[in-house]
């Protein structure tokens, strides 16, 4: 199975905010063809979907030859997963050809959430599937955090059905955990058809694994959203290709699995020129897939 590069277009939300359709065009223009949408306007603290209306969206994707293979979206910070406006925004996505939507971080840090998040995203994956869509993860680090011989994430993998959920792997953000993509993509299988890529620095502001970092310092007890705060700084993410990513090797790896079909870049860091940056990244990832 061929891989197709994408975006993540969180990668570029500053210059989203400034100017939507400009930006949209400009990501066309680096060479971009499959997009991820972003729900949330991070600098106006709205959401684009209340801003853009779906049809005029729809309509310049395809004017610049794009596609909406996917979206991240979520609650708003406080709101109740399962009272989100799933409805509406089934509505509006279905106008843009899209019908994967992608939690973009979830809460967990114990069993016990972790069993309550499986019966709120067995829920939700249902719903969603009524109508035709495909429910997504996306992780960050603490959803590895250990419990036993097993991790929260295994946790949640099993108690959620397979056609309810599916994972998009971030997998500098599970290294991050200290855990190998590929052994977890093994586990997955099929349930992982979309990875994000990133790149880190050769130079990281501590080490790679954040939860060797808490024991270190000892901060096991501290909130994980403090480990954040604490242990991750910007500069920790590169273009690709200037860090210490290994791609020959990964990418070996995930091409010999068969289970990908979209690798999407999820630019992070900073850089003077990030429109530069985001069509870097697109020529060098392409170099593995």
């Amino acid at each position: 199975m061929s891989i197709q590069a994408g975006i993540n277009i969180y990668s570029v939300y500053e210059q989203l905010a400034q100017d939507y359709y400009g930006t949209l065009r400009k990501l066309a223009e680096a060479g971009y063809t499959h997009l991820e949408m972003l729900g949330f306007n991070m600098v106006k603290m709205s959401r684009f979907s209340d801003e853009f209306p779906a049809k005029e969206v729809a309509a310049e994707l395809a004017a610049s030859g794009l596609k909406a293979i996917a979206a991240h979206e979520g609650p708003m910070p406080g709101e109740e997963l399962l009272a989100h406006r799933w409805d509406e925004l089934m509505d509006y996505y279905e106008q843009l050809g899209c019908t994967s939507l992608v939690l973009p971080s979830v809460w967990m840090d114990d069993r016990d959430s972790t069993l309550r998040l499986a019966e709120q995203l067995e829920q939700l994956g249902s719903k969603l599937a009524q109508r035709g869509f495909q429910l997504y993860l996306h992780n960050h680090a603490h959803e590895f955090k250990a419990d036993g011989d097993t991790t929260l994430f295994d946790i949640l993998a099993a108690h959620t059905d397979p056609k309810h959920l599916k994972f998009e792997l971030d997998l500098v953000w599970v290294m991050r955990a200290g855990v190998d993509p590929v052994a977890v993509m093994e586990r997955v299988g099929g349930r992982c058809d979309m990875i994000h890529q990133k790149d880190f620095s050769k130079q990281l502001s501590g080490p790679l694994n954040l939860f060797e970092s808490m024991r270190a310092n000892g901060d096991e007890g501290l909130g994980l959203m403090d480990v954040y705060r604490k242990y991750i700084v910007p500069s920790d993410f590169v273009d690709l290709g200037t860090g210490a990513f290994d791609f020959a090797h990964m990418y070996g790896k995930i091409k010999e699995l068969g289970h990908v079909k979209y690798a999407l870049v999820e630019n992070e860091g900073k850089s003077v020129d990030k429109l530069a940056s985001v069509r870097n990244d697109l020529t060098y990832l392409r170099t593995f897939i």
